[in-house]
């Protein structure tokens, strides 16, 4: 089990410049990680938050009341480099109008890696930090960037199902992949590059004959089910009474509660969010999963919501 000393780690930065980082000893190898503090900022009014996904710049306006008012998404060409996305998030800008400030979300470095080819992720979008986005951009807002994981489980904390709690974790169950993040007292536990700490990620920790990115992603759970085409449809049919489809989330459930555990008594987190489409589906294995504090996810932007809430 990880003291709270353990987890916060090696240095704090979230700000645009080397003056922001603060140095501290390192921990042990196992928890070589940055604590990103949501430093306060003078508050904006209106604040543009993008979000890099596979095909397209998902983008809104977001005020301090967490309205969100979302804007036409900016798709990307097939092989799109850093240079081809830096003229897409220009472009929103430009047609964003007058706003105060600009929230980027990227991609987690293990959904860039995993991501199918002809999409937008790329590793090196993925590992851009702060201060080189604001050069590429040459944008005069303040601008601030947080990755994906850590983005929805900010803004579940800011506005969501975790307000309140002081050591707050998400898992995203996406349909290729699993991210997570971890918050305490305020400080999102991060590696040097502002991704989870290796303490934090989820996606390789062991499960059944494999990885949990691998065996617990929504594409191996319909693979254990060949004749259903989607979670929705998934859902549904367990729903509807289906006994395959009922038995199939009780023991994905049974799955998620075992890589769960040992996840949770590394990290002791008081509320745990369940984000991804599979979300849900929570009531259809949340008793499988015991004593465990998961909730599922209350937002349908919370990734938005949070790159917002970096000017709270």
């Amino acid at each position: 089990m990880a003291s709270d000393q353990d987890l916060h780690g090696m240095r704090a930065c979230h700000g645009a410049t080397p003056a922001s980082v603060v140095t501290h000893p390192s921990p042990p190898a196992s928890h070589h990680i940055s604590k990103h503090m949501l430093q306060h900022h003078p508050q904006a009014e209106m604040i543009l938050a993008m979000a890099i996904g596979d095909k397209a710049i998902r983008a809104a306006v977001i005020d301090r009341a967490n309205c969100v008012s979302a804007l036409p998404p900016r798709y990307c060409p097939l092989h799109a480099d850093v240079t081809d996305i830096v003229n897409a998030l220009r472009a929103v800008i430009a047609a964003a109008g007058n706003v105060d400030a600009v929230g980027i979300i990227l991609p987690s470095p293990a959904a860039a890696a995993s991501a199918s080819t002809g999409g937008t992720y790329s590793a090196a979008l993925a590992a851009l930090q702060e201060c080189e986005l604001r050069a590429k951009l040459a944008c005069a807002l303040p601008l601030r960037v947080i990755h994906y994981s850590n983005a929805v489980l900010l803004g579940e904390v800011h506005a969501g199902a975790a307000q309140g709690r002081r050591r707050a974790a998400a898992v995203i169950i996406g349909h290729g992949g699993v991210d997570s993040a971890m918050i305490i007292d305020g400080q999102l536990l991060c590696d040097p590059l502002g991704a989870p700490a290796a303490i934090v990620r989820i996606a390789d920790r062991p499960c059944r004959v494999g990885r949990v990115a691998d065996e617990l992603c929504g594409q191996a759970l319909l693979a254990r089910m060949p004749d259903v085409h989607s979670l929705a449809e998934l859902e549904a049919r367990a729903r509807t009474g289906d006994f395959r489809c009922q038995r199939l989330w009780t023991d994905f459930g049974l799955d998620l509660a075992e890589t769960l555990q040992t996840w949770q008594a590394d990290l002791l987190p008081d509320r745990i969010v369940l984000g991804g489409p599979i979300a849900g589906a929570l009531p259809l294995f949340r008793e499988v999963l015991g004593d465990l504090p998961v909730v599922a996810a209350s937002l349908p932007d919370a990734a938005l919501v949070g790159a917002a809430a970096l000017f709270a």
